[in-house]
């Protein structure tokens, strides 16, 4: 899959167990849902486990990830 076609979700079934007490049914509720198919990988930054893409999560991280620029509002362990 190229990382440009992929929407970073996946579609889910979820089925809910659901029970009557006034008649004594039994039924499922079954409904789709998107999923995210990100993971995070280390601080600031996740993964896509589709296409691999990397992400961050604001552009300090991608600088300090991509360039090695370093920035104390990504914690002290960065500045």
């Amino acid at each position: 899959m190229s990382k440009y076609s992929c929407k970073h979700q996946k579609r889910v079934e979820v089925k809910t167990e659901l029970y009557n007490p006034y008649t004594g049914d039994e039924s499922t509720d079954v409904r789709w849902e998107w999923e995210s198919t990100c993971e995070d990988v280390d601080l600031h930054r996740y993964k896509c486990k589709l296409c691999g893409e990397i992400g961050y999560y604001s552009g300090s991280a991608k600088d300090y990830y991509t360039k090695g620029i370093k920035n104390g509002a990504l914690g002290p362990s960065y500045a």
